[in-house]
């Protein structure tokens, strides 16, 4: 999980990425050793317990993104993950956004736990068809950045935006459907 982690903090802005479960438990982290551990795991902690408040009031959190004066603060949810990358304040999000969505991806196939609780039962065809187009993806061996991204483009609507919680429509799942069929010249 550490290299995954390790891969994320290649993204231009990101100084460090750790990632917890809904609980709150450090479950490993990518950052510089000046940041020590018992540091990370009270963030972990945190961002647990915050992330569960949000849900109460909200419903599913998928995303939050903290700015402060000197550095941004990203959480991705996905399932029982919690991705929490420390960046400099002109992070190129969308970016973040699409990488973290594969980092997650990956840490819930490490993890079927968190992968059944983030939808391998009960999830959305859209969200099921998005899960086919990343394994297709990864099979074609080219650019996923690139391959993601001219996939959102012709479906109108990012990849990155849709989870388990994703309410079917069968215009969207149409649209997926023939931009991957264009992009990967497969269907799903």
């Amino acid at each position: 999980m550490e290299n995954l982690l390790r891969q994320l903090n290649t993204v231009p802005g990101v100084f460090g990425c750790m990632v917890c479960d809904a609980e709150g438990r450090l479950l490993a982290h990518a950052f510089p050793p000046m940041i020590d551990a018992a540091t990370l795991e009270r963030a972990a902690g945190e961002v647990g317990e915050r992330t569960a408040a949000l849900e109460t009031v909200l419903g599913p959190v998928t995303m939050m993104d903290l700015r402060y004066t000197g550095s941004r603060i990203v959480v991705r949810s996905a399932g029982g993950a919690r991705l929490l990358c420390l960046c400099a304040p002109t992070v190129n999000l969308q970016l973040l956004a699409m990488s973290a969505a594969g980092v997650l991806r990956q840490i819930e196939d490490l993890e079927p736990a968190a992968h059944a609780a983030a939808g391998g039962a009960g999830s959305s065809a859209l969200h099921e068809a998005v899960l086919a187009i990343e394994a297709l993806i990864e099979r074609s061996g080219g650019d996923p950045v690139r391959l993601r991204g001219q996939i959102a483009l012709k479906a109108g609507f990012a990849l990155d935006f849709v989870d388990a919680s994703t309410p079917d429509d069968p215009d969207k799942l149409e649209r997926l459907r023939e931009a991957a069929r264009s992009v990967l010249g497969e269907d799903i």
